[in-house]
């Protein structure tokens, strides 16, 4: 048997850029970190709305949905839908009402009732425009 000796080991033309590679990656790693991106300016709340009480600003909200329940381009689906809100939102009204809340709960409930007016208009304002789109 002949005597095992250690090869010669190979030249390898990586070597010295592996090891630049690997410096670059190193000193790269050291550096500190960017500084923290400074904050946007501040958003502004919403303008207080001048709302009435809750009594009017809810029972203007019932109409709303009556005006939307007579839309002619209104399908039977839609008019169940609404008639259902409309009987959902009855009840919450005069559970709120027996309660008699505060001037602040009052107001909470006013300004609600003022959000989903404007928002039962665009849908009136829609409807009169003609039929909602097929959903398929």
């Amino acid at each position: 048997m002949p005597p095992t000796l250690p090869r010669p080991r190979a030249r390898n033309s990586s070597g010295p850029v592996a090891r630049a590679a690997l410096a670059a990656l190193l000193l790269g790693a050291c550096r500190k970190p960017p500084p923290p991106v400074a904050p946007g300016p501040p958003i502004p709340a919403e303008a207080d709305v001048v709302v009435g009480s809750m009594h009017d600003e809810c029972g203007a909200l019932l109409g709303a949905f009556d005006t939307w329940k007579r839309c002619p381009n209104l399908d039977e689906t839609g008019r169940a839908n609404l008639d259902a809100w409309r009987d959902h939102a009855k009840l919450s009204f005069d559970a709120g009402e027996k309660t008699r809340p505060e001037p602040k709960a009052d107001h909470a409930m006013a300004l609600a009732c003022r959000r989903g007016l404007v928002s039962v208009g665009a849908a009136i304002e829609r409807c009169g425009n003609g039929k909602a789109p097929r959903e398929e």
